[in-house]
């Protein structure tokens, strides 16, 4: 009995002492399969860090790749390429730039007007009656006879010049063609109209001016009547 005694102690001892050893044994090796993950988690941590860096610079310029090459046209404010501006609608007309517009002052220079490179023959029938045409008037002039208008063509730009002239005044026009329709002419030149109807009245018209024709009368008359001292001047030339 007095050696079972000794046996327990003894066995308790070892008993005892193994345990601390245990636990210390499977925390070590706790410790060190946390050391061996721990720097994959690092790695991926990290990996994951610049994946998204690289993500953030790659959103905040998404065209790096496209503004690398050459582009076809240079893009506008809206990223769009810019188109050619359009041509006006009226391109091609030549009655589409304005007439000019009255009173002169007859102490200012007087305009330099462009020269008429061609002028546009929209309809033959008309140009063979303007260049055969039978002469000029104004209302003013009521006991003159119709005065001489001259149309010549050289280097394919018509030219006007004519006078009617009485004891009533004076009717003066000189200048050229710019374009001839169907039914009516752009005339850019001089158009004068000195004495008539009062004595000391001198009007002049100088810039590019409209002749129409209207129903089936026999001339072309001037559109810009009303041009000076608020009277109305019938300007006609006759085919």
């Amino acid at each position: 009995m007095h050696k079972d005694l000794d046996r327990d102690p003894s066995i308790a001892v070892v008993s005892v002492k193994r345990a601390p050893v245990a636990a210390a044994v499977a925390a070590v090796a706790a410790a060190m399969a946390l050391a061996a993950t721990a720097p994959a988690c690092a790695q991926g941590i990290t990996q994951s860090a610049h994946g998204g860096a690289s993500a953030v610079t790659q959103s905040a310029h998404p065209r790096a790749a496209d503004t690398a090459q050459p582009s076809a046209a240079p893009a506008s404010a809206h990223g769009a390429p810019p188109t050619a501006p359009s041509a006006p609608a009226s391109a091609g007309d030549p009655y589409a730039t304005p007439v000019t517009k009255g009173p002169m002052n007859p102490y200012a220079p007087r305009p330099t007007l462009a020269p008429v490179g061609k002028t546009i023959v929209q309809d033959q029938a008309a140009y063979e009656r303007l260049m055969n045409n039978s002469g000029i008037t104004v209302q003013w002039l009521w006991h003159a006879d119709r005065g001489h208008l001259t149309a010549t063509d050289v280097n394919d730009v018509v030219s006007l010049e004519g006078t009617q002239s009485n004891y009533e005044g004076t009717l003066k026009i000189k200048g050229d063609v710019v374009a001839i329709s169907a039914d009516r002419f752009r005339f850019r030149g001089t158009i004068l109209i000195v004495d008539a109807p009062d004595k000391g009245r001198n009007c002049e018209r100088t810039g590019d001016f409209d002749f129409r024709i209207s129903g089936k009368r026999k001339y072309w008359r001037l559109q810009q009547m009303e041009f000076c001292d608020n009277l109305t001047d019938y300007v006609d030339v006759y085919f």
